[in-house]
């Protein structure tokens, strides 16, 4: 990465030993430090191909070798975050000194800084994953992640938990190469708990390797989070406004120390926020049932975040890491529904609803961290603990020109996760390895009684209420190796074994039991021709697993005409996915892929008489083609620039008869502005818009969605004080439209959530600003299917 330092001094002090020649060495920066685990190689001046000697230096950067006989020689040295180098000379039985100057590594990014000496790139491509460095974004300062995420390209995420890459299906998060253990609202709400000023960069993996989980049919969102280099305390403090239609608050705090044994952080955070959606929903089948929902959704919540890093010495260290989230979400609404013969208005339901839900989530990991030797190898032992409860009272009265309804349903949920792995990272000479195992026991317990309300009270309906346990146990091991064949190609392979065991079992007799195992390979080869032109090639295949609540045959009601059931034999689908990349002068990125995948699953709805059933079915397969382009720049060095584009053609076929298959193609384009206004850039403004065409997933056929999005930096008292504000969906054209096609039927959905937003915030840091706390996180990935 491109930095103000360079590698300095290579002090090479040479003596005779019964005739051969003994090199010692040790590798600094120009300060004087030096620098462990750097690559040395020796070449013949007459064959730079055929290694003589290959050495690495330990970690106070020595190494020691010896030459058999004198002459001239090549000294080849490169190091992690450095420009390779390489010098020749001449080998005697004299001691001399070899001085060898090396550039810190600039990196074939995707957007070249020019406004701030010594800064990184803003975006880059390595050989598995696109990466966002977030420190010149705008949208990255005195923001949370969340908001860092919506502001990283190929990204979409919001404030509903919909996170996604553009061009998938769906979406793995972590921090620091550890998944976090939430989705939907809860990860929402973890998200805005890290501040923006503690994120290094983000880092987009389209094609992940086969050290991470196959479950997921997308990719990974990986968020890294500053190291802490410095002693002493630091911390901040930060307030948001957001107005929808309705007025929302957040607060935020963190809590950093750091000494030479223990490194830890206290995060704690607050939310409170109100917001409407409207759904409408048009079902056309000889004749037509059209509902309106209008619901108020209230949600408030806090979380804490409780981590620490003890060193036991200089190669170990032990850790551990508590979280703890309670959210409660409020949802009033009123439903109409009307019943057309043709266009006449046949009959009316209207319906109140009341639904709550409170979740608390404890989760806790311990971890064991040991260097193995000089090389650089690395033991990771670690062990999971994940439990969430979610009481889930819905009550609803309804009114038609026919009778009137009223019930309530208690609902809970209890998910329990336990896992344990170990990671080994084995560097050696000529390549680079990595093996781990890991053990997991899946468990969700769900009940539902169902009542009606009558004159006398509550009635207890036993045929309506029901309960289902499920047990799931995944055994999984993985190997990956990369190397450098040269210095303009390296490569990298990955192997992963999956092993799964699942049972599960509900009052109305549904039970399901069944086992795989599944073999998940990766390859991703890079080709430098030069230094202005980067090829890529990868490949991936995953799996994406049914979560608890797809697979509970418990029937939730939504009104009194319409419910939704599990399906406890679901199939687990699998996809395939390529990519072919390239890179032009740091500037332009084009990616072309190719994905395909069987038994996808999701929900269709089903008519039943007056009823609509909302069920759980694999219902598609689909092969979609596209190709991706990025452009970065800046102009007149105050306008940074960045667009993308992604075309693809999408074909799915039905698996169902209710299903039928759709083509078609699809256009997403970006265009990304930030004008500094002032020499200082304290003062900066954002200008973006996304504009996602017309497209089809499965059945649904999507309407136009776009975003027009304006913001506003300061940073007042040398930085420390940090003002942002920002507005959503200005044009309001964030809205969820389009037909879902079945053999009889189709439906037409008209949703709008809310997503015109003002928030304003500001966050002030406090104390040695270096000092970023104990980031690690833990790597329970197994959650995002609990919700």
């Amino acid at each position: 990465m491109k930095r103000s330092s360079f590698l300095g001094v290579a002090l090479l002090s040479m003596t005779t030993i019964s005739a051969q020649n003994i090199l010692n060495g040790k590798v600094t920066d120009t300060k004087g430090q030096s620098v462990p685990f750097a690559l040395v190689k020796i070449y013949s001046s007459n064959s730079k191909t055929d290694v003589i000697v290959e050495k690495v230096t330990d970690e106070n950067g020595v190494f020691s070798t010896s030459v058999l006989n004198n002459g001239n020689y090549n000294l080849f040295t490169s190091a992690s975050g450095y420009a390779n180098s390489s010098k020749d000379f001449i080998l005697n039985n004299t001691s001399q000194n070899i001085s060898i100057a090396i550039e810190k590594e600039k990196i074939s990014g995707i957007k070249e800084v020019v406004l701030v000496v010594n800064k990184k790139k803003t975006f880059e491509r390595k050989i598995d994953r696109f990466v966002f460095n977030t420190e010149n974004s705008i949208a990255s300062k005195g923001v949370d992640g969340l908001d860092v995420l919506a502001a990283t390209p190929m990204v979409k995420a919001d404030d509903e938990g919909n996170i996604e890459i553009i061009g998938k299906s769906a979406v793995s998060i972590m921090i620091n190469d550890r998944p976090v253990n939430l989705s939907g609202k809860d990860l929402v709400s973890y998200l805005k708990t890290i501040r923006s000023e503690n994120i290094e960069r983000i880092e987009v993996i389209t094609t992940p390797p086969a050290k991470y989980e196959s479950q997921g049919n997308s990719g990974i969102i990986n968020i890294v989070l500053k190291q802490n280099s410095s002693m002493g305390f630091s911390g901040n403090i930060s307030t948001s406004y957001l107005r929808r239609s309705r007025n929302g608050y957040s607060n935020n705090g963190s809590l950093n120390y750091q000494s030479k044994k223990i490194n830890t952080s206290l995060r704690v955070s607050q939310f409170d926020n109100e917001k409407t959606t409207n759904e409408n929903l048009s079902i056309y089948a000889g004749n037509i049932l059209k509902t309106e929902n209008t619901r108020l959704d209230k949600s408030k919540g806090y979380n804490i975040n409780y981590s620490i890093d003890y060193k036991i010495n200089d190669k170990t260290s032990v850790g551990a890491i508590y979280n703890f989230s309670d959210t409660d979400t409020d949802s009033d609404s009123q439903n109409f529904s009307r019943y057309y013969h043709g266009n006449a208005l046949d009959s009316m339901v209207v319906s109140n609803t009341y639904n709550q839900s409170r979740v608390k989530n404890n989760q806790l990991n311990i971890y064991f961290e040991r260097k193995l030797d000089s090389l650089g190898k690395k033991l990771y032992l670690g062990g999971n603990l994940f439990d969430s409860q979610n009481d889930n009272p819905f009550s609803l009265a309804s009114q038609s020109d026919v009778n009137s309804i009223n019930y309530q349903i208690n609902s809970k949920y209890r998910y329990k996760i336990y896992s344990g792995q170990f990671d080994l990272y084995l560097p050696f000479k000529s390549f680079v390895g990595e093996i781990g195992g890991k053990y997991t026991h899946f468990n969700t317990d769900t009940g539902l009684d169902f009542f009606i309300n009558n004159a006398d009270g509550p009635v207890y309906d036993n045929n309506r209420s029901n309960f289902f346990d499920y047990k799931e146990d995944n055994w999984a091991s993985y190997v990956t190796l990369s190397k450098s064949f040269t210095e303009k190609l390296e490569g990298k392979a990955g192997l992963r074994y999956e092993y799964t065991v699942l049972s599960g079992i509900a009052r109305n007799s549904s039970q399901v039991d069944n086992n795989y195992g599944k073999w998940f390979p990766s390859l991703y080869l890079t080709y430098k021709p030069n230094k202005k032109n980067i090829l890529t090639l990868s490949y991936s295949k995953r799996i994406t697993r049914p979560g608890a609540r797809a697979l509970n045959p418990t029937t939730i009601y939504l009104d009194p005409y319409a419910y939704v059931t599990g399906n406890p034999y679901l199939k687990p689908s699998f996809s395939n996915n390529f990519e072919l990349g390239y890179i032009f002068n740091n500037k332009l990125s084009v990616t072309a892929y190719y994905q395909t995948s069987k038994d996808n699953f999701g929900q269709i709805v089903d008519l039943e008489g007056a009823n609509r059933a909302v069920k759980y079915l694999n219902n598609y397969n689909e092969n979609s083609l596209g190709i991706n382009a990025t452009y970065s720049n800046t102009f007149f060095k105050i306008w940074d620039f960045y667009t993308s584009v992604n075309y693809a053609y999408v074909e799915s076929k039905g698996l169902i008869d209710q299903v039928q298959g759709l083509s078609s193609n699809s256009l997403y384009y970006s265009v990304n502005n930030t004008f500094h206004l002032n020499s200082k850039k304290t003062v900066s403004f954002l200008l973006n818009f996304w504009n996602f065409l017309p497209h089809t997933k499965g059945n649904f056929e999507f309407e136009n969605v776009q975003n027009l999005s304006s913001g506003l930096r300061l940073s007042l008292f040398e930085k420390k004080l940090q003002v942002n504000m920002t507005i959503q969906d200005i044009l309001k054209g964030m809205k969820f439209r389009g037909n879902a096609y079945y053999t009889n039927y189709q439906t037409y959905s008209d949703n709008y959530y809310d997503a015109r937003t003002f928030n304003i915030s500001i966050t002030y840091q406090f104390g040695n600003n270096k000092v970023k706390g104990n980031n690690k996180q833990i790597k329970l990935e197994e959650v995002d299917r609990a919700n």
